[in-house]
């Protein structure tokens, strides 16, 4: 017992090191730069986002399913595994099928992530005792692990002007020791296969988990709405900032610049949640995030950037918000299968929306895309305001 929790305490240092090397991600602030570098138009590059989405919806759940029955440890290498993949494919694509192939990878890849990372951790400290330290210790590890992202933000920009294929090959190596690490996990023994017998008995107690509930319904759509809302902004604001006139080696050092200010919306989301309301925070969200989109439609100038980085701030406050609530009122056998389901939600807004948005990105520009998304996030927020804000009870701390 004593050799197994020693394995268990040393999780936590070990994910750092494992978080840290995945965030060496050089290639986040130019992909877009670098799928036009290869003779790719918006459309094509909307395209590659339909496909990941797709994929992603496809295994997000069942991934999940995976990750509760068949261990973390073990899904968490599969993602890295499958990130590498993806990171060699673009390396050598120049045909836009292997563009497609490569955007599946990289779905499957975060499918196997998403949920899977924090129900591991989770399970770690309450296996310790210590799922109360839960919102503070993840807040100082993804403000801690964002110096590598920040780093990695910085220098893909100059490494793209030097050769598109750096920040993808330089990704790649950091990737591989990320997979030599989760081979070196211990699995929590709090952690157990859900009683259910079967896949689909599984999934429909984790759905039922999610719906029986209306508080997790308010806080999981406002989560996808928020979720695929800034993760359009992360992506298709490269074109934007391209439009406005921002030169391509600058894109690193705006990148690192957005992911350093994010990680501190992680490090103070303790704070938010016991100074204010749980429905307040969720209402200030969604009006500040509508309004700064909004903004970002009407500005041509590179002044745009200081709105821009403002809901990454409240990405990351929210989600760890968000997932604090829920992991404290569901069970371990369901943990990662609810959090993937979660992801889910946000990958179906945005195989309709982003085409849609898309297409007029393409027909219009990119800031009448962002006009629109403005608009579908500010009616949501009015929405909040009178249907589900003056209920006192339902989103209790």
């Amino acid at each position: 017992m004593s050799e197994y929790k020693t394995n268990l305490k040393s999780n936590i240092w070990k994910f750092y090191l494992f978080e840290i090397l995945i965030d060496f991600s050089f290639f986040y602030p130019i992909f877009n730069l670098f799928y036009l570098a290869r003779g790719l138009s918006i459309t094509q590059i909307a395209f590659i986002g339909v496909v990941w989405t797709i994929t992603n919806m496809l295994l997000e759940i069942p991934s999940g399913i995976l990750a509760d029955k068949w261990g973390r440890k073990k899904t968490l290498s599969v993602f890295v595994f499958l990130f590498m993949i993806e990171s060699i494919i673009i390396i050598f694509a120049h045909n836009y099928i292997l563009f497609l192939i490569a955007s599946a990878f990289h779905a499957a890849a975060f499918a196997f992530y998403s949920g899977t990372n924090v129900a591991f951790f989770y399970d770690t400290l309450k296996e310790l005792k210590r799922e109360k330290e839960y919102i503070k210790i993840w807040g100082k590890i993804q403000f801690y692990t964002v110096l590598p992202s920040v780093l990695a933000m910085f220098l893909g920009g100059f490494l793209f002007s030097i050769n598109e294929i750096l920040p993808y090959l330089l990704t790649a190596c950091f990737l591989f020791l990320g997979f030599i690490v989760t081979f070196t996990f211990q699995e929590p023994k709090f952690h157990k296969s859900s009683e259910q017998p079967s896949v689909i008995n599984h999934f429909k107690e984790s759905f039922k988990t999610i719906v029986s509930r209306k508080q997790f319904m308010v806080i999981v759509l406002v989560g996808a709405i928020l979720g695929f809302s800034i993760d359009y902004l992360f992506s298709y604001g490269q074109i934007y900032l391209k439009n406005i006139g921002l030169l391509a080696s600058m894109f690193g050092i705006v990148y690192a610049a957005i992911s350093l200010i994010s990680s501190f919306g992680y490090i103070l989301a303790e704070k938010i949640k016991n100074s204010f309301k749980f429905r307040k925070i969720i209402l200030f969200f969604l009006v500040v995030t509508g309004l700064c989109i909004f903004i970002l439609s009407r500005l041509n100038t590179l002044w745009a950037i200081g709105i821009m980085i403002i809901p990454f701030f409240i990405r990351a406050n929210y989600r760890l918000l968000q997932r604090s609530y829920m992991h404290k009122r569901i069970s371990s056998h369901n943990r990662a299968t609810v959090d993937s389901m979660a992801t889910f939600l946000i990958a179906a807004i945005a195989i309709i929306a982003e085409p849609i948005l898309g297409k007029i990105a393409d027909t219009f520009s990119i800031q009448t895309s962002f006009l629109l998304l403005s608009i579908m996030i500010l009616l949501y927020g009015v929405f909040f305001l009178f249907k589900i804000f003056p209920n006192k009870r339902l989103l209790k701390s």
